[in-house]
């Protein structure tokens, strides 16, 4: 039988971000998937949601109207309880995935036998200066957990919530999250995928651009780059436009990439 997937999108004012991740949830080749948006913005807001939804053919798609006093942790909830899902998977207004990216990730994780999955490389979009790199959490140092935490595709589960009190009740509420999972299930690190996920800034993150640019140190080098350039290429091709970019390692740009019909 095939898992549903329920993919799970929180977000504020944000009408051209929300758009490109609602897009790209149509976009899926994984077929049995509904779109949970909480959302924290006013009425207008709604209404611009309700017609990107329309724009891209989402059918199977739940708005949940929330609190805009309500704290990321209490926020993530509200989306947990919304779901149907066999499967539930984070969806942020802000990140790009590919078209395959919930078939691969889906199958693996069926393949593995494991309760939940995070990716251990991933795209990212320095969208401000066009820069784009490919992140691997286990190039030095490595971390006892080399993933990224909004990658997280886990079994829908009652035992496993956000926090919503404490250091992690709004930044860091994913990271408390993968850690309770580890502690608790098998959790598969899907790695060589990067490809499929597009984590980004763009000025308006939770975290800082300091914490982002940070993350630099783990880019693969310029040579592995331009060794999978053709792979590079055809996944850009596969995202919604992003206008030319610059394609770097973390000794240097390797090529640039022209805009996207």
């Amino acid at each position: 039988m095939t898992p549903t997937v329920s993919c799970l999108m929180v977000t504020r004012d944000r009408p051209a971000l929300a758009d490109r991740a609602i897009r790209c949830f149509a976009a899926q080749r994984y077929p049995a998937r509904e779109l949970i948006i909480v959302s924290q913005g006013g009425p207008d807001y709604t209404v611009q949601l309700r017609s990107s939804l329309r724009a891209y053919g989402v059918h199977r798609a739940l708005l949940v109207e929330a609190d805009p006093a309500l704290r990321l942790g209490a926020l993530r909830n509200l989306s947990l309880d919304a779901a149907h899902g066999d499967l539930v998977c984070v969806w942020d207004d802000d990140d790009l995935s590919h078209p395959d990216r919930l078939a691969v990730q889906i199958a693996a994780l069926r393949e593995a036998g494991a309760h939940s999955s995070f990716f251990t490389d991933h795209f990212q979009l320095f969208a401000p200066q066009h820069d784009l790199h490919w992140i691997d959490w286990n190039r030095p140092p490595v971390s006892d957990y080399p993933v990224l935490p909004t990658t997280m595709l886990m079994t829908r589960d009652g035992r496993f919530r956000y926090p919503t009190t404490g250091r992690y009740e709004h930044r860091g509420e994913d990271w408390q999250l993968l850690l309770d999972l580890h502690a608790a299930v098998p959790v598969q690190h899907l790695a060589g995928r990067g490809h499929l996920y597009m984590y980004t800034y763009h000025g308006r993150n939770v975290f800082s651009e300091a914490h982002h640019g940070h993350m630099r140190i783990r880019s693969r080098p310029r040579a592995e780059i331009l060794a999978d350039a053709d792979l590079i290429r055809s996944a850009l091709a596969a995202y919604p436009p992003l206008g030319p970019l610059r394609v770097s390692g973390c000794d240097g740009p390797a090529f640039t990439v022209e805009p996207t019909a």
